[in-house]
């Protein structure tokens, strides 16, 4: 258990289990939490650090694409599937690269969205009614 103060630039929001498929061309992820300088994602492969990669966010979120570079990987788990088979588990930490206003203001309203469904406060996915 880590104590102490949150050492990261920019707090990190839990992204709720609707919004958490992904992908990372060409690979499908599940998104684990993200903030406005990057992303933690779930996924099947090892990825080199470095590598630099595209985030896409879930069509409820307008399927933003998001540029970033692999900072960190590590095996998360194995788990087991079919008869006796078994695949790792990785986590990744992706960190964004230069960010349009556009992409800064549409990520701004997906962390809002998850904050919002973080807190309970009902159905946080967005509409397209007007308000």
């Amino acid at each position: 258990m880590v104590t102490g103060p949150e050492q990261r630039r920019a707090m990190r929001v839990d992204v709720p289990r609707r919004f958490r498929e992904g992908e990372l061309e060409p690979h499908v992820v599940h998104l684990l939490n993200l903030s406005l300088l990057g992303v933690r994602i779930a996924h099947l492969e090892p990825w080199r650090k470095g590598v630099v990669c595209s985030v896409e966010l879930p069509p409820a979120l307008g399927a933003l694409r998001l540029p970033g570079r692999v900072v960190w990987t590590r095996l998360r788990g194995t788990e087991r599937v079919g008869d006796g088979d078994r695949r790792d588990l990785y986590e990744s930490g992706i960190e964004f690269g230069r960010l349009t206003s556009e992409q800064q203001a549409a990520l701004a309203t997906a962390l809002a969205i998850f904050r919002t469904a973080q807190a309970g406060l009902g159905d946080a996915a967005p509409t397209d009614t007007p308000a």
